[in-house]
């Protein structure tokens, strides 16, 4: 995926190499490497931040911006086994498709392709 945008940089998670994992290969991420272990990602310089989870958490909802067709983004979410958790809508010539992470955090990714 073509990410052209991310709403915030840190992310809640309980199983940081999973998370990592899905980041990186559902999104494309750059993977970097630093002595500050809590990054293991970055988007246009900035690191992702995954801030480790102790007990239940509160999801969060990301809203991530790609530069891809609706029909690339569907397909690349079927090939990474990701499914929608509701159906994708539109927004003032914005698709928005609705997908969470493992760990239950919302991510809206949206594309105006």
């Amino acid at each position: 995926m073509r990410v052209s945008s991310f709403s915030t940089f840190k992310i809640p998670v309980s199983d940081l190499d999973r998370a990592v994992r899905f980041y990186r290969e559902v999104f494309d991420l750059p993977s970097t490497f630093s002595a500050h272990e809590k990054s293991h990602l970055s988007f246009q310089g900035e690191p992702l931040v995954f801030e480790p989870i102790q007990t239940e958490m509160n999801p969060t909802t990301l809203t991530i911006t790609v530069q891809d067709t609706p029909q690339a983004i569907e397909n690349h979410l079927i090939n990474y086994d990701v499914p929608q958790i509701s159906p994708m809508t539109t927004d003032k010539g914005t698709s928005i498709f609705h997908i969470a992470d493992f760990e239950g955090n919302h991510i809206n990714l949206c594309t105006k392709k």
